[in-house]
């Protein structure tokens, strides 16, 4: 039905649009013919949908300090651009210092006292192989020691008696031949054959042989009788003290093995707190680290909540919030992303990959949709779709509202606003600056998309056409040409009016 009554919306357009002026700023300098002026390009014909959405950073990165302290130092500001790894703000590092000071005698006591219970255990492990050793020892004289108790009351063996009897034999004859031989020697020195000394030393010889036969006999004597009560105790009394060895010595074993154990629990005790020291040292010099708050991405400074002075908290808040926050929020604003909602009737003609054509104010640009969201809202009951649009100037920021279309051909055409275009008579026309002049040129109208009319023939593309003041011309009349108001950031252009007329027209 909206195609059979535009000339009516025109007109109403046109009521509107000069209402507009009557009551806001005009873009022109006075009541004569001062206009504005744009050059004609092909657009993509979009197909018009009454979508608007808020403009988001492609990416936010929240930052915040991960360890307490007064801040020092903020090294920048909302809307200062920053790159990963750059210091945004720092904190008073006294305590910090003083802690990780704190912390590194900590260690060294730690360690000294492991390396004093680790000299203690090897102390306590040579004494455990000293006492070993003792015992082994101890073992060995108890063992001679009962050898020597049956040597005693075992006796002579046969072949030892049969040695001190030969012996005895041996001594025997020597003491014969050492009698006759001093018998022979007083019969010389009777006779005078033999001097006095020379019969002495026979009779000493004589001596000699009886005191050892009388050694011979004695230990035959000996041998054959056995060994006596005295000898027997005595062994007796040996073999007793070496077992008495024995205990002493596995007491001073089990003493080294206790000493051993409580060595090593010593040890044990001493490297936990070594460790705990190390763990206390590693996390003040990681605090003192975490005192510059680095960028955690590059992008531009979106939100920013700390002063100097203030005292922040690990992970966000300062003492004049309540719960955690970040201190900064960096967006990625090279790319944009705005959410449209679309009815879930209609989703199935929304497709990745799709372009879209975003508009705020008088400027147009293509997004791409980036994402479908898999679930309808539950207050609205439409889908979101994402939209992605490049912003490599960053002249579009965040939280602007902006309005979309979807773009269903790769058809363009000319588009001129609905405002330059004259459709009161019979035949619609435009006004083409040409050499300072107004030239009242007829045209052919296509469809509307978007607040725009399709020109499908009277001008061509590059011809600088009247937008704006073109109601109010002749053909012929001199022209002076204006810029354009740029509208502020958050206010409605000055068409808004007739593009709001015209969206409802075409929905």
């Amino acid at each position: 039905m909206r195609k059979h009554w535009p000339m009516t919306f025109t007109a109403l357009v046109l009521a509107v649009s000069l209402t507009a002026c009557s009551t806001d700023q005009p873009a022109v300098e006075s009541a004569s013919n001062s206009v504005e002026v744009t050059a004609a390009k092909e657009q993509p014909l979009n197909a018009s949908y009454d979508l608007s959405g808020t403009l988001t950073a492609y990416d936010e990165t929240p930052a915040a300090f991960q360890t307490g302290g007064t801040v020092i130092a903020v090294n920048d500001d909302i809307g200062d651009s920053v790159t990963k790894g750059s210091v945004l703000a720092r904190l008073d590092t006294a305590d910090l210092q003083l802690t990780l000071d704190t912390a590194n005698e900590d260690v060294a006591a730690a360690q000294a006292a492991l390396a004093s219970s680790r000299a203690s255990l090897s102390d306590a492990r040579a004494g455990q192989k000293s006492a070993a050793a003792g015992v082994s020892s101890a073992r060995a004289k108890v063992e001679s020691a009962r050898i020597s108790q049956q040597d005693v009351l075992a006796g002579a063996r046969s072949q030892e008696r049969a040695q001190a009897q030969n012996a005895v034999t041996t001594a025997q004859t020597a003491y014969n031949q050492a009698k006759t031989e001093e018998a022979r020697s007083k019969t010389l020195l009777d006779n005078g054959l033999l001097t006095q000394q020379e019969y002495e030393k026979t009779q000493t010889a004589l001596a000699d042989a009886q005191t050892a036969l009388q050694d011979a006999q004695s230990k035959l004597s000996l041998q054959q009788e056995g060994a006596t009560e005295s000898e027997r105790a005595q062994a007796a009394a040996t073999v007793k003290e070496a077992q008495v060895g024995i205990e002493n010595a596995q007491a001073s074993v089990a003493k080294a093995n206790a000493a051993v154990e409580q060595a090593q629990a010593s040890v044990q005790q001493s490297q936990a707190g070594y460790e705990q020291k190390l763990v206390a040292k590693k996390t003040a010099q990681l605090n003192l680290s975490r005192a510059s708050l680095k960028a955690p991405a590059s992008g531009v400074i979106l939100t920013k909540s700390i002063t100097v002075g203030q005292t922040v908290s690990a992970g966000g808040g300062t003492s004049a919030q309540s719960g955690s926050s970040p201190l900064f929020t960096i967006g990625e604003i090279d790319r944009l992303k705005v959410q449209l909602p679309i009815a879930d009737s209609d989703i199935g003609q929304w497709k990745v990959g799709q372009q879209v054509s975003i508009s705020l104010y008088d400027q147009v640009r293509t997004g791409k949709v980036t994402k479908l969201n898999p679930q309808t809202n539950e207050s609205t009951g439409s889908i979101n779709v994402e939209v992605v649009i490049n912003n490599p100037k960053r002249d579009w920021k965040p939280g602007q509202v902006v309005k979309a279309s979807r773009q269903v051909s790769a058809e363009q055409g000319i588009l001129l606003p609905t405002e330059a275009v004259i459709s009161s008579g019979s035949e619609p026309y435009v006004f083409k600056a040409v050499n300072g002049k107004a030239v009242k040129t007829p045209v052919a109208l296509g469809k509307i998309y978007n607040n725009n009319y399709q020109i499908t023939s009277g001008i061509k593309v590059g011809d600088k056409i009247v937008t704006r003041g073109a109601d109010r011309l002749f053909n012929g009349d001199e022209l002076t040409v204006s810029q354009a108001a740029n509208p502020k950031p958050g206010s409605k252009p000055a068409d808004s009016s007739a593009a709001n007329s015209e969206a409802s027209a075409n929905d």
